[in-house]
């Protein structure tokens, strides 16, 4: 049985690929158009996707190694301080 996470999962990467390929379809005809005005690809220089992904990747990285320390500074803090966790539990709610 899939659970509600997996469902609403699921749910946003397909509707992200169905947009993706809609964006797709709009500047393929889009390009198709403006490839038929004269002159315009003398002065467009297509961007180095690489350039882009590999910034993406430093940053998710960078991201990642955050969040595991993160949460590596709070699995000791709970360690340290179960009374004082679960009283602040017990008050927040």
């Amino acid at each position: 049985m899939v659970d509600a996470a997996t469902a609403v999962q699921d749910q946003v990467l397909e509707t992200i690929t169905t947009t993706q390929e809609a964006t797709l379809k709009v500047l393929k005809g889009w390009t198709d158009t403006l490839a038929s005005a004269p002159g315009l690809s003398e002065y467009y220089v297509a961007p180095k996707v690489d350039t882009f992904y590999a910034f993406a990747e430093k940053l998710w990285a960078t991201e990642k190694e955050f969040f595991v320390k993160l949460l590596e500074v709070a699995t000791e803090a709970g360690k340290k301080f179960p009374d004082a966790a679960k009283k602040a539990a017990s008050a927040a709610k």
